[in-house]
C-alpha cells in the first residue's frame, strides 16, 4: 500500500508538473486517449458485425459498416498524429525546461559540494532523474487510455461469455504482478548503469579529445588508457545486459503466457461456436477483445511499474531538492547583512579539512588584512594558499565564525552583494571557449557590448593585434574558424576580466602569472598593481617576485601562516621568506 502511494504521489506530480507547463497539449492528449479507446472498442463491434453479416446479400448495410469502420480509422490516425506532433513538441520545450530547473539546482548547490569526487556521478545520475518527469508524465496519461481500453473491452467480454473475461483479467494481472517484482533491481541496475558509465567516458575523451593528445602521443599513452577505458566499458556493458537480460526473461515469460492463453480461449470459443453458443463473428469479437484485455492490462501494471520506478527517482531528486532549498531557506531566515568592507578583514583561528581527506588544509590560522592594502601570500603547491582564498570570498564555507569583514562573520553576510564588489582570477582560470568578447566581458557581463572599453583592455593586455577578428574571433574547438591561444595569451585573457569592473573593493589573483616568464611576470604585474591602487589586493603565487611591492607578505606552509610582515622585516628573520628569496631573486634581478 505504501508503494501504491508513493508511486501515485510522483505520478500526479509529474503529471501536475508537465499540465501546468502546458495544459492545452496535456487536454488534447487525454482527449485523443479516449478516442482511441474508444475507436477500439468500436472495431469490435464492428468486425462482429461484419463477420456475421458476410452471409446475408445486404451489401449496401456491408460497405456501410466497413466504410464506418474505415473513417474511424482514419479519424484516429489524425488526431494521433496531431497529438503525436503536439506531444513532441511538449517534450523538446519541457526538456529545455527540466535542463534550467537542473542548472539552478546545481547553481545553489555549494561549491564545495560540487568541487566532491562523488559530484560527478551526482550529477550524471541527476541528469538521468530528471528526464523522469516528462516519461513519468507520458506513462501516466497512457495508463488513462489503457484504462479505458481494458474497461471497454473487458465489457465486451462479460457480455460475450463471463469465464472467458476472468480468464483474461487472471493472464493480465499475472503478467503485470511479474513485471512489478522486477522493478527494484531495474532500479539498482540503472542507478549502477549512471554512475559507472562516467568513467570510460572519462577515458574515451582522454583517448580522443584535442587537449590530451599531444602528452598521448608523446608519451605513448594510448594502449595504457586504452586498457583502462575498455576496462570501465566492459563492466558498464555487463550491467547493461543484466539489465537486458532481467527485461527479457519478463517480456519472454510474459509472452509465454499470452500464447497459452490465447490456446485455451481459442480452443474454448470453437467448442462454444461448434455448440452454436457463438457465432463466427462472436469468435473474432472475442479473441479481438481478449488481446485487447489481456495486452492493456499487462500494460496497466507495466506502467504502474515504470511509474513505481520513476516515482524512486523522482522522490531522490525531490530529496537533493529539498536539501538545497532548506539550505536557501536557513540563510534568509539569517537575514544577511549587506557586504561592507570599510576597514579591515580579520581571520581568526580557521580550520578547513576537505572531503575525503583527513589532514586538514587549514589549521588554526590568525591574520588581518586592512582595507586597501596589498598582500601577497606565497607558499608551495599543495600549502593552502587557494583554500584561503575561495574561503575569503565565501566560495568554501568554514565551520564557525572564523572570518569577519569590518567584525561581521562571514556567515551573515549576504553573498550576491559580496560577490559584486569582490573579484578573483584563479590558477584554473575558465577557458571559453566563445568569442574573445566573451572570455573578457565575463568580469562582468553587463559590459559584454561595451565595445571600446573591450578594445582598451586588449590594449592594455598586449593583445589587441592578436585576433584576426577582433572581439569576435571565436576561441577553442567548437567552431571551424576557432583559434587556440597559448597558455600565457589564455591567461592574460583571463587577467583581462579585472580591468572590467570597477567596483571591486577585494581582488584576488591566484598564480596570476604561471604560464608568463619572470620578467613578462613582474612588467605585467607592475600594470596590475597600478590599476589595483586603492583596492585591496591580495596576490597568491609561489613565485616571489612581486612580493617587493606588497604591504604585507604571509608565507603559509602546511595550512600555517609561517612569516608575516614586509619584505625588508622578512629578510632580516632570515627565515623560509629568505631562502624562497635568494633561490629566486636571479630571476628578477
Amino acid at each position: 500500500m505504501k508503494r501504491l502511494v508513493l508511486t501515485m504521489k510522483y505520478a500526479f506530480l509529474a503529471f501536475l508538473k508537465v499540465f501546468s507547463f502546458n495544459k492545452w497539449v496535456v487536454i488534447i492528449s487525454i482527449f485523443v486517449y479516449f478516442v482511441v479507446a474508444c475507436q477500439s472498442n468500436a472495431n469490435i463491434f464492428l468486425s462482429k458485425f461484419i463477420v456475421d453479416n458476410l452471409s446475408i446479400n445486404d451489401f449496401n448495410l456491408l460497405a456501410k459498416a466497413i466504410l464506418v469502420l474505415i473513417l474511424l480509422q482514419i479519424i484516429r490516425l489524425l488526431l494521433e498524429s496531431y497529438s503525436q506532433y503536439k506531444n513532441n513538441q511538449l517534450n523538446l520545450a519541457f526538456s529545455i525546461h527540466c535542463e534550467n530547473e537542473l542548472i539552478n539546482l546545481v547553481a545553489k548547490t555549494e561549491l564545495l559540494d560540487k568541487e566532491h569526487p562523488k559530484y560527478t556521478g551526482d550529477f550524471s545520475y541527476w541528469s538521468f532523474i530528471n528526464s523522469k518527469y516528462i516519461h513519468s508524465y507520458s506513462i501516466f496519461t497512457e495508463l488513462i487510455q489503457q484504462c479505458f481500453i481494458t474497461i471497454f473491452s473487458l465489457f465486451y467480454l462479460l457480455k460475450s461469455n463471463f469465464f472467458i473475461a476472468l480468464f483474461a483479467v487472471l493472464v493480465g494481472t499475472l503478467k503485470g504482478v511479474h513485471d512489478l517484482r522486477a522493478v527494484n533491481q531495474r532500479v539498482e541496475f540503472n542507478e549502477q548503469l549512471q554512475r559507472n558509465s562516467r568513467s570510460h567516458h572519462y577515458y574515451f575523451d582522454l583517448l580522443t579529445g584535442t587537449s590530451t593528445q599531444k602528452e598521448m602521443t608523446l608519451f605513448q599513452l594510448t594502449e595504457y588508457f586504452k586498457g583502462k577505458w575498455m576496462q570501465k566499458k566492459i563492466l558498464v556493458n555487463n550491467l547493461s545486459l543484466k539489465l537486458d537480460v532481467l527485461n527479457l526473461k519478463r517480456y519472454a515469460s510474459g509472452e509465454l503466457l499470452t500464447m497459452v492463453s490465447s490456446g485455451i480461449v481459442i480452443a474454448i470459443t470453437a467448442f462454444l461456436i461448434n455448440k452454436g453458443s457463438l457465432t463466427i463473428g462472436d469468435y473474432v469479437g472475442i479473441t479481438m477483445a481478449l488481446a485487447m484485455t489481456e495486452s492493456n492490462l499487462t500494460l496497466v501494471f507495466r506502467s504502474f511499474a515504470t511509474l513505481t520506478e520513476n516515482a524512486s527517482y523522482i522522490e531522490k531528486l525531490k530529496s537533493i531538492e529539498g536539501n538545497v532549498q532548506s539550505a536557501s531557506r536557513i540563510k534568509e531566515k539569517s537575514k544577511p547583512i549587506a557586504f561592507s568592507f570599510q576597514r579591515d578583514i580579520r581571520i581568526q583561528n580557521l580550520t578547513f579539512c576537505y572531503p575525503n581527506q583527513d589532514k586538514p588544509a587549514l589549521i588554526g590560522l590568525n591574520a588581518k588584512i586592512k582595507k586597501g592594502e596589498t598582500v601577497v601570500i606565497l607558499g608551495e603547491n599543495g600549502s593552502g594558499k587557494s583554500t584561503f582564498a575561495k574561503l575569503l570570498l565565501g566560495l568554501y564555507k568554514s565551520e564557525g565564525d572564523s572570518i569577519f569583514y569590518d567584525d561581521v562573520s562571514i556567515h551573515r553576510i549576504d553573498q550576491i552583494s559580496m560577490w559584486k564588489k569582490t573579484s578573483a582570477i584563479f590558477q584554473d582560470f575558465t577557458k571559453y571557449m566563445t568569442t574573445v568578447r566573451d572570455n573578457i566581458a565575463v568580469g562582468d557581463i553587463n559590459e559584454v557590448e561595451n565595445t571600446s572599453k573591450l578594445n582598451e583592455i586588449l590594449v592594455k593586455m598586449g593583445l589587441a593585434n592578436a585576433f584576426q577578428y577582433g572581439l569576435d574571433t571565436n576561441l577553442g574547438s567548437l567552431e571551424d574558424d576557432a583559434v587556440n591561444l597559448s597558455g600565457g595569451q589564455w591567461q592574460r585573457l583571463a587577467l583581462s576580466r579585472v580591468f572590467i569592473r570597477d567596483e571591486d573593493e577585494l581582488i584576488i589573483f591566484d598564480e596570476p602569472t604561471s604560464a608568463l616568464d619572470p620578467i613578462s611576470e613582474v612588467q605585467f604585474m607592475n600594470e596590475i598593481l597600478d590599476h589595483c591602487n586603492g583596492k585591496t589586493l591580495i596576490i597568491i603565487s609561489h613565485r616571489i617576485g612581486v612580493a617587493r611591492r606588497a604591504d604585507r607578505i604571509f608565507v603559509i606552509e602546511n595550512g600555517y601562516i609561517e612569516e608575516s610582515g614586509t619584505h625588508h622585516d622578512l629578510l632580516l628573520q632570515q627565515g623560509r621568506y629568505y631562502e624562497m628569496w635568494h633561490q629566486q631573486k636571479q630571476w628578477y634581478e
